[in-house]
């Protein structure tokens, strides 16, 4: 039984026992015990419109001393990185900051993207720039919310090389999609939390065909660089509740942009083919 099932029988049994206006926030509560994590006793009782004392009597009615202790019960069934075991406790939660909340919001993204290109070293850049370009098949792994970067990564670079692949593709198995690499093959590998526990196996396995791993995580994921050829490390973690994306689509932009200016006349003549091929379909308007 998990943490929000268990909740919610403990609140069943004690509901013979509680106020009408006990009740209605326990209706609220069994409707999501979730929002126990997103929103401050406080704020719970407005939405259930009852006094921020009955959310106090109604916690300890259930068999809790607090709301804080009836948080960190929930939390503990939530795996890490998850945006619901991110959110302080309220003891511990900051003030809500004041001034412009668009000039705050722009200089933290700033912040995470500045940090995320920094760690890529002109050195490395070029080595890393050159295999895309050039590398014989270019593959692009991402699982759960990572799928996401990884088929934005690879729409990029389909406009200006071949030979680029999904893995795993609609309806395929990673074993399919890597069964014909080798080396001179590069694999690009979007890793940011939560990871997937077959990630590790599935970049052991791409590495054991010879083809080269191109790592891009997150701090969480530096545990999956051992097969990897190059990684580079994109913070994501921010004061808001979810994380930060900017720094690894900015990264995943600049490799695209240098691999295509190292194209040269050859990635230009692709692209040029794709576009002829849009107008011969007369694909866009």
């Amino acid at each position: 039984m998990d943490n929000n099932t268990r909740l919610k029988s403990i609140i069943q049994a004690a509901y013979g026992r509680l106020t009408a206006r006990e009740r209605q926030l326990a209706d609220l509560i069994l409707e999501n015990p979730n929002q126990i994590l997103i929103f401050s006793a406080s704020e719970l009782a407005a939405r259930a419109q009852v006094s921020n004392s009955t959310v106090t009597r109604m916690v300890q009615q259930i068999g809790f001393d607090s709301y804080t202790q009836i948080r960190k019960h929930l939390r503990a069934a939530i795996g890490p990185g998850s945006p619901l075991s991110l959110q302080p406790e309220e003891e511990t939660a900051p003030a809500p900051p004041t001034g412009n909340l668009v000039e705050r919001f722009a200089d933290q993204e700033a912040a995470l993207l500045r940090t995320a290109l920094a760690n890529l070293h002109p050195r490395e850049l070029d080595e890393i720039t050159t295999s895309l370009c050039f590398a014989g098949n270019l593959g692009f792994l991402g699982l759960r919310n990572s799928h996401f970067f990884a088929a934005y990564a690879r729409w990029q670079f389909i406009q200006f090389r071949p030979r680029t692949r999904q893995m795993p593709g609609a309806g395929e198995t990673i074993a399919e999609r890597i069964a014909d690499l080798g080396p001179g093959d590069v694999v690009m590998v979007v890793a940011v939390r939560r990871l997937a526990k077959k990630l590790e196996r599935y970049i052991e396995a791409i590495a054991e065909t010879g083809a080269d791993v191109l790592l891009i995580t997150d701090p969480t994921g530096e545990t999956l660089a051992e097969h990897a050829r190059w990684k580079i490390i994109c913070p994501v973690d921010n004061p808001n509740i979810f994380d930060s994306y900017a720094g690894v689509l900015a990264v995943i932009r600049l490799l695209a942009y240098e691999s295509f200016i190292k194209s040269g006349r050859k990635g230009r003549k692709y692209m040029l083919a794709i576009e002829q091929q849009h107008n011969i379909l007369s694909e866009f308007d």
